[in-house]
């Protein structure tokens, strides 16, 4: 099992930009350190609102990268769909380059309308853009050269400069946004990254939907692995826990499920994520990472107030890594 971090980045009241992004900064300038045993940390996309303020992954990637030495850092979801492949794989193969290989490719189909809509692409072929961008990326990481002539692109063989030097062994991860999407990548056999607002019984799905496909299509799935975002607020009053984390996300999935119960749908979420004492959290995290098939726990201690307690229980994590090496 590996460890990492994720951020969300969510803006909550009474928060400036500048608290939220160095949140980010001093966290993970902290785990690089050699006596830490975090690999990872990944930046989410997001667009039109402080539930998220950072809108280019790749970006804040860059920043963390120069600012680290030990590191393995990536987007969590850099959109494909509204975003020119061509200019992904620039950025990608140019970070590949600077950060000798320490860049990871997190990618993701939109899940929002009105994002298609205002990027000006439509829904109704969303998962063949989606299929199109990646193959026109992919190609020019992994040859240095692209090219495409099809209904959303049409270019002339290009290079992609300077090249990728990781090429095949770049790593890339999808996020599993829907049914379509898993299929997709489970015929690639690239590794999914779940969503952390979904439920456990759809992350669930994906999974076993990703086991047939990859086995209908002589897949080996050995080397493959997923990962699992973890929201965590430990405390010893499990309530002050369970309250920090609804104040974080309530904004979000307000946003995100408008038509869904919204207090129910936080309810879940904090059940099945590692929110409340240290007791209460362990069996059902080791539950959902087993039926998930995931090999990497990404983290997120962004909904815990106060900072001194995050550091004390980013150090707990680290030691029961260590003990478990």
């Amino acid at each position: 099992m590996n460890f990492g971090l994720f951020f969300l980045n969510f803006q909550l009241k009474g928060m400036t930009s500048e608290d939220v992004l160095d949140n980010m900064i001093n966290t993970v300038a902290l785990v690089d350190k050699d006596e830490y045993h975090f690999n990872t940390a990944f930046i989410n996309e997001h667009h039109f609102s402080k539930n998220g303020i950072v809108g280019a992954p790749i970006t804040a990637a860059s920043f963390l990268l120069g600012l680290t030495e030990r590191l393995h850092i990536g987007s969590l979801n850099q959109v494909i769909t509204t975003h020119h492949p061509v200019r992904i794989a620039e950025e990608t193969s140019l970070l590949d380059q600077m950060s000798d290989g320490r860049f990871i490719l997190g990618l993701s189909d939109c899940v929002n309308d009105f994002e298609m809509d205002f990027f000006k692409r439509q829904r109704d072929s969303q998962q063949q853009q989606f299929e199109a961008c990646y193959d026109i990326l992919n190609d020019g990481i992994t040859t240095n050269y692209c090219h495409a002539n099809n209904d959303f692109y049409n270019f002339p063989k290009i290079s992609i400069n300077p090249h990728c030097i990781s090429k095949e062994n770049l790593k890339q991860y999808i996020l599993a946004t829907s049914m379509g999407v898993v299929e997709w990548a489970a015929i690639k056999g690239l590794p999914l990254t779940y969503r952390w607002s979904d439920t456990l019984a759809e992350k669930e799905n994906y999974y076993q939907h990703y086991l047939a496909v990859a086995a209908e299509n002589n897949v080996d799935i050995t080397n493959i692995d997923h990962q699992f975002p973890l929201l965590v607020n430990l405390n010893t009053d499990s309530d002050i826990a369970k309250q920090e984390m609804r104040d974080y996300i309530r904004d979000y999935i307000a946003e995100a499920y408008p038509n869904a119960d919204q207090e129910e749908k936080i309810e879940e979420l904090i059940k099945q994520h590692a929110v409340g004492t240290e007791d209460e959290y362990y069996d059902s995290t080791k539950y959902a990472l087993e039926i998930t098939g995931s090999k990497n726990v990404l983290l997120s201690f962004e909904s815990m107030k106060n900072k001194a307690s995050v550091i004390d229980l980013i150090n707990m994590v680290n030691n029961k890594i260590k003990k478990n090496l």
